[in-house]
C-alpha cells in the first residue's frame, strides 16, 4: 500500500473584520465665554436597534441588516458621548465640560439618545443616517427639570456603497449635528 504525498491546504480564508471610529475635530477658535456654567455630559443611550457594534444597513421598509465584518471599535453610544464632550470642551462656550462619571456640582446635564445610526440603502444614492435626541436637564436635589430639548437628524449622500464611504458620511453628519448643537446650546445659555 502506497502513501500519497500530496500537500493539502486545510486553512480557509475568512473575510477580515474591520473596525471604525468617528472622529470629528472642531475647527476654528474657541469662544471667549464669560459663562461660569459647568456642563456634565452623561453617557448617551442608544435605541436598541443601534446599540450594537455592528454596522446597520436599512435595506427595505422595516428591513435592516447587521454587518458582522464591519463594526465600531467601541460602542456607538460611548463613542458619540466622547465626540460631543470633546467638541463642546473645545468650543469654549462653557466654563467646564465634564463626563458623568465623577462627583461634581454642575449647573446642567446634557443627555442624549442615539435614535438613528445606519446606512440607508433603499435610496439612490445611499445615505449615511445619524439621529441624536438631546435633553438639557437642570441638576436640582429634588427634581430634574428639562430645560431644553431638540432632536437632530442628518442624512448624507454617499459617494459609493462601501463601509469606508459610510463612515465618511457619518462623520459629515456628526459634524453638522455638533455645529447645530453648539449654536443651540449657546443660545439657550444666553437666556
Amino acid at each position: 500500500m502506497g502513501l500519497l504525498g500530496a500537500c493539502v491546504n486545510l486553512t480557509k480564508s475568512y473575510p477580515e473584520k474591520h473596525y471604525y471610529v468617528l472622529e470629528v475635530a472642531r475647527q476654528g477658535n474657541a469662544f471667549a465665554s464669560d459663562s461660569m456654567m459647568t456642563l456634565r455630559i452623561r453617557k448617551f443611550r442608544a435605541a436598541p436597534s443601534f446599540e450594537g457594534k455592528e454596522f446597520v444597513y436599512r435595506t427595505g421598509d422595516g428591513q435592516y441588516e447587521a454587518d458582522f465584518y464591519n463594526e465600531w471599535f467601541v460602542s456607538p453610544n460611548g463613542m458619540l458621548t466622547h465626540q460631543v464632550q470633546s467638541w463642546l470642551t473645545r468650543s469654549g462656550r462653557f466654563h467646564n465640560v465634564i463626563d458623568g462619571s465623577g462627583p461634581s456640582k454642575t449647573s446642567q446635564i446634557l443627555e442624549a439618545t442615539v435614535t438613528a445610526l445606519y446606512g440607508d440603502y433603499r435610496v439612490h444614492p445611499p445615505r449615511a443616517v445619524l439621529g441624536l435626541d438631546f435633553f438639557l436637564v437642570g441638576e436640582a436635589p429634588d427634581s430634574a427639570e428639562i430645560m431644553w430639548h431638540r432632536e437632530y437628524r442628518e442624512e448624507v449622500p454617499l459617494t459609493k456603497e462601501s463601509p469606508d464611504a459610510l463612515v465618511v458620511g457619518w462623520t459629515a453628519a456628526l459634524r453638522e449635528v455638533l455645529v447645530s448643537l453648539e449654536n443651540d446650546l449657546s443660545k439657550h445659555a444666553q437666556r
